[in-house]
């Protein structure tokens, strides 16, 4: 399950960052950091919903959550031992799973971007302000503020 929340939670830097360039604003006003929490909070939804799918992918393609863990660790950190032990079945099995992890990738994205969107941001500006997020703590105190209201 461990990695099954990496992954999901790659999907959603992966959004974080997928347009970058602009450079972030120094000012965000509150109705602007109120779009961005809504927006958040929309995605850590849909994040749930990610998960919940993957381990449904997982538990289809008859693989034990734990053992999928296991090659998938083994995949990313290139450990060749334990990729070697796998049977012609398991890789076959996890390539599936993995080829299902992409498509619904792209659906997710389209979804996180959507929620965005609708909250009247534009992706560049959820963008900079989640780097913002990174080192500007008082903002981060802001948002904390503002989404325990």
């Amino acid at each position: 399950m461990n990695t099954l929340v990496k992954q999901s939670k790659k999907i959603v830097l992966a959004f974080l960052f997928v347009t970058g360039g602009l450079i972030a604003q120094e000012e965000v006003s509150d109705a602007e950091l109120g779009n961005f929490a809504k927006a958040v909070t929309s995605i850590q939804s849909i994040n749930a919903e990610a998960q919940s799918t993957m381990m449904e992918v997982v538990d289809q393609s008859g693989f034990e959550l734990d053992r999928f863990n296991e090659i998938y660790q083994a995949a990313m950190t290139e450990d060749t031992e334990t990729l070697n032990t796998l049977s012609e079945d398991e890789s076959k099995k996890f390539d599936g799973v993995l080829a299902r992890f992409d498509a619904m990738q792209a659906v997710f994205q389209k979804q996180m971007e959507e929620a965005v969107v609708k909250q009247n941001i534009t992706l560049e500006r959820f963008d900079a302000i989640a780097e913002l997020m990174e080192t500007d703590t008082a903002l981060q105190l802001r948002l904390q503020n503002m989404m325990q209201q």
